[in-house]
């Protein structure tokens, strides 16, 4: 599997079969250029604008919403339900914690969490190969309160978004604090990353978007 960061939450995970998955495509609020992709499947962890966004993808792909499951070549997909906010949703509503099977990995993408997960959601995500999980606060959990669902969950290799990013008008934090609290203050940004069922990256790894420049 073949692992790309877009910008803000969006991700392009493609499969060893070509299979192509798109996370979380944003709208031109988040301050990154709006590029066209094509993708098989599409998963969007909740409704707000800067994680649904259709007018960039091509194509008819399969869009799993939410906590709806959905296959797209040989990459399987499921969510747990979980909140955008400490106040079981009741400040920002619903957000599903996407979990994929793709060659023989687990990769979990948190959405917009904002809170610790409840115990069935923790144990759904635990030990998962790859963890995409926001780290930038505000609207989502900040770098220690990510600190903590990482230290609980143990993913084998996790990578922060949901930053604020050189054009970003949000008022969310950079990943600076994150790396710092993970002691992974020297991590560089690399363009792609690859894993195998044998193998791939571990730790924090920081990725550069390819929509723009951090």
């Amino acid at each position: 599997m073949k692992l790309e960061w877009i910008g803000h939450a969006c991700f392009r995970l493609t499969a060893n079969d070509g299979t192509v998955v798109i996370t979380d495509p944003y709208d031109e609020s988040v301050g990154i250029d709006m590029v066209p992709l094509e993708a098989d499947l599409i998963t969007m962890s909740h409704e707000h604008h800067d994680h649904n966004e259709t007018r960039m993808i091509l194509g008819a792909p399969v869009i799993a919403r939410g906590v709806e499951a959905a296959q797209a070549g040989g990459v399987r997909t499921r969510a747990v339900a979980s909140y955008h906010d400490a106040a079981r949703g009741a400040k920002r509503g619903p957000n599903a914690i996407r979990i994929f099977e793709v060659d023989g990995l687990t990769v979990v993408h948190m959405g917009d969490q904002g809170c610790m997960p409840d115990e069935a959601a923790l144990a759904a995500i635990a030990g998962a190969d790859v963890m995409m999980i926001p780290v930038g606060g505000t609207y989502t959990v900040d770098a220690q309160e990510a600190k903590a669902i990482i230290d609980r969950a143990r993913p084998r290799c996790v990578i922060p978004m949901h930053v604020k990013t050189r054009r970003c008008p949000y008022p969310i934090a950079p990943v600076n604090a994150f790396l710092d609290a993970m002691g992974a203050q020297g991590a560089r940004p690399v363009r792609e990353a690859a894993w195998t069922a044998a193998g791939g990256p571990q730790g924090v790894l920081l990725m550069a978007p390819q929509a723009d420049a951090l």
